[in-house]
């Protein structure tokens, strides 16, 4: 069969939030721009986030309060983490340095590089929407942090201090304030925290569709494929798919947790894991109030997120397991339960759970920046939890870095380097 070969300035490898930002301000900068993504949106990591686009979202996974939580999450009984035992073995050199990472000053170090990234993303992300025709599908209406006990609460006094320290604004609010800002509660909360500029996406999927479109009509060109390999040549790359190749000058490697399926041939081996979260949808009941912001429910470590329509998505905490392995329902399950004496839940939308990974590096920190021993290639995965959040940010500072400016946010925090030379 005939092999298609195309040409092009920049290959961008991954179809996410990450990658179709990079592509758009790829395009803006006047490159000719080749996307290649299989085009499944249910199975971008994308589509099934909370939605939260906050200046506050500047903490890493692994945090000092990890080491109080070890032997519940050891046993499976905390809902923030669910341990797959058998696959531990496939991370362990990830979760030492990941546990290596939860001290309170790699946290507060983690803040300062986020900082920057996070304090750009709604601005951005307001621009994409505005210039996708989906204004309506982003709202800056804050999320709100809930703690069952005072004691929660005064545990989360380091956070605090931190957000403060960076200028992120919040309000704490007592038990009947908290009823009162969200009628929708049932629950008796004994303090949440408030944090006002933070932006909703009512709709993830809606919004990385919509931005597909801004980069067709940008002249932009999308192949509906996986990317088998990457070739480096003396004159830039070759790109190696099931239906031909396409050559560049450059490649961006946006395909957050598959991100070491095309790295490693190359040689690079990135303390890298996978975190793999579920939601699944509900209606609310008929005589509930409207959920009327994203909340964050500290004792079930889980997320309820209005979706537009009456529709509220529940959010599971994290799954430690292989990419690949089959679901398992039981942290979702857990999570709606927990949800449903939350707020008054009707009958679930989905037939089943959605399921995807997030990519996890131990520090909290996405790996942004050229690759170090192969010159016209850029990395840009490793977002976590705010991949959906900081894509447009960061397809502004790839985009910088592609054309030879000075990036926008300070990237060095995130140099792929970091994270290479470890056993692998």
């Amino acid at each position: 069969m005939q092999q298609d070969e195309q040409t092009a300035d920049i290959v961008v490898v991954g179809g996410g939030m990450v990658g179709l930002s990079c592509a758009i301000a790829l395009k803006d900068r006047g490159q000719d721009v080749v996307l290649c993504d299989p085009g499944e949106a249910r199975a971008r990591t994308s589509y099934g986030n909370a939605g939260v686009v906050s200046r506050g979202s500047i903490f890493p996974m692994a945090s000092p309060a990890l080491w109080g939580k070890l032997p519940a999450y050891l046993r499976n009984a905390d809902p923030g983490l669910r341990l797959r035992h058998l696959h531990l073995l496939r991370v362990m050199p990830w979760a030492v340095h990941f546990l290596a990472s939860a001290r309170t000053s790699a946290w507060r170090r983690a803040a300062d590089a986020l900082a920057p990234l996070t304090n750009a993303a709604y601005p951005e992300h307001r621009r994409l929407a505005d210039r996708a025709g989906v204004p309506h599908l982003l709202r800056e209406c804050g999320w709100v942090k809930l703690y069952r006990t005072d004691t929660a609460f005064a545990g989360a006094a380091l956070e605090r201090e931190i957000l403060t320290q960076h200028g992120v604004p919040f309000e704490i609010l007592d038990g009947p304030a908290v009823q009162a800002l969200e009628p929708a509660l049932i629950r008796p909360f004994a303090r949440a925290m408030l944090l006002p500029e933070t932006g909703a996406v009512g709709d993830p999927g809606g919004l990385v569709e919509a931005a597909e479109r801004l980069f067709a009509g940008l002249g932009g060109r999308s192949l509906r494929t996986t990317v088998s390999r990457l070739e480096p040549r003396s004159e830039g790359w070759r790109v190696v798919h099931p239906g031909g190749t396409v050559r560049a000058r450059q490649v961006v490697l946006a395909t957050g947790a598959a991100a070491h399926e095309l790295s490693r041939p190359l040689g690079y081996r990135f303390a890298f894991a996978a975190e793999r979260g579920y939601h699944r949808h509900y209606a609310l009941h008929p005589d509930s109030p409207v959920l009327t912001r994203p909340i964050y429910d500290t004792g079930a470590a889980s997320i309820l997120s209005p979706m537009g329509e009456g529709r509220v998505r529940v959010l599971s905490g994290v799954e430690v397991a292989d990419r690949h392995a089959e679901p398992d329902d039981r942290q979702i399950e857990a999570a709606a339960r927990e949800a449903a004496g939350t707020v008054r839940l009707g009958p679930p939308l989905d037939n089943r759970p959605w399921l995807g990974s997030r990519p996890s590096t131990p520090d909290g920190l996405p790996v942004i920046g050229p690759a170090p021993r192969h010159p016209g290639l850029i990395f840009a995965f490793g977002h976590g939890h705010i991949g959906l959040s900081t894509g447009p940010i960061t397809g502004q500072l790839v985009a910088d870095l592609a054309t030879g400016r000075m990036p926008a946010v300070p990237v060095a925090p995130f140099a792929p380097g970091r994270l290479l030379g470890w056993p692998w």
